[in-house]
């Protein structure tokens, strides 16, 4: 009967510890960046930021094109070309935008650096860097910032280190103690009955 009780406690702590969604960090990443969708591929010369996602995640542009992102997103986002080799840390605020200009043919990567899996690539003319399959971007080009709508961007914050946090593992051992708990008022309870019944 004891372990019985004990049992079904812990039963319906773990219960309500999945209806609260305190399960392990599970990185959900898709094309386009954690938004569930499939990768997209098309021509343009723009790029919609909705739902935690860049659309298309592919853009396909002709050499000397500008790019503007459009954010439809009320969260603040970023966009950074890998390594930081073009774009900026400034946030591009809700119902903003930025355009940068790909003077190189090439394949360019980039990244929302505030929402983990949020990714997407500018592939230029044919892909092909014009200094070889090493080239490199750089500040100072193949990409530049040709403009951005007024108030868009935020002051850009380079963060000194990231460390990731995350409230799950606190909540599991909050978890684990309010069913330890639970037991032992459960035993008393059951002790006390006990001592009554005799």
């Amino acid at each position: 009967m004891r372990t019985h009780a004990i049992r079904r406690v812990m039963l319906m702590t773990v219960g309500m510890m999945l209806l609260v969604g305190v399960t392990p960090n599970v990185v959900l990443a898709s094309g386009g960046g954690g938004c569930g969708r499939l990768v997209t591929d098309a021509d343009g010369t723009s790029v919609s930021i909705r739902n935690f996602c860049f659309g298309p995640t592919i853009l396909r542009v002709p050499e000397g094109e500008t790019v503007t992102w459009v954010n439809r997103d009320d969260f603040p986002h970023v966009v950074l070309g890998a390594n930081g080799a073009w774009g900026g840390y400034g946030k591009l605020r809700g119902g903003g935008e930025v355009s940068y200009r790909f003077v190189s043919s090439g394949v360019y990567p980039y990244v929302c650096t505030y929402h983990p899996g949020m990714i997407g690539a500018v592939v230029v003319g044919n892909g092909k860097p014009d200094g070889g399959a090493y080239a490199v971007t750089t500040n100072a080009g193949p990409v530049t910032q040709a403009e951005s709508s007024q108030d868009a961007m935020e002051p850009p914050v380079v963060p000194e280190a990231v460390t990731p946090t995350s409230w799950a593992p606190a909540a599991w051992v909050i978890g684990l103690l309010v069913v330890g708990a639970a037991a032992i008022v459960a035993s008393r309870r059951r002790r006390l009955q006990g001592t009554v019944a005799h």
